[in-house]
């Protein structure tokens, strides 16, 4: 990341401190609901607040903007958690990624798409 706003962000979830990365998310204005890194991260606190379908939505919205592994990972990891680990195994092997996440952006609605 090269924004110090979303350096700090991270540095308070990697020391656990989620309320204080949740504040400094919800600071950081419009020109931010397309960065992927503004939408990880979010996702990422999300998650940790075991708001897992929130988590989802933010983490799809942010392949909308790039395709990243740290991304699609979170997301493998949070079906792993909700007990559906043949979609996380989908998610995981890189041949079949692209369709899983398509097949589930038109599974759930309300998912936001460019």
């Amino acid at each position: 990341m090269k924004d110090s706003k979303l350096d700090k962000i991270e540095i308070f979830i990697k020391e656990q401190k989620i309320s204080e990365a949740q504040f400094e998310l919800s600071k950081l204005g419009k020109e931010y609901e397309k960065n992927p890194d503004y939408l990880f991260l979010r996702g990422k606190v999300f998650y940790l607040n075991r708001l897992y379908y929130a988590a989802i939505d933010a983490l799809l919205i942010a392949l909308e903007f790039e395709k990243n592994n740290k991304i699609y990972n979170l997301i493998a990891e949070i079906y792993g958690v909700i007990g559906n680990n043949e979609l996380k195994k989908k998610i995981m092997d890189l041949n079949l990624r692209s369709e899983a996440i398509k097949s589930l952006k038109e599974q759930l609605y309300g998912i936001y798409r460019k």
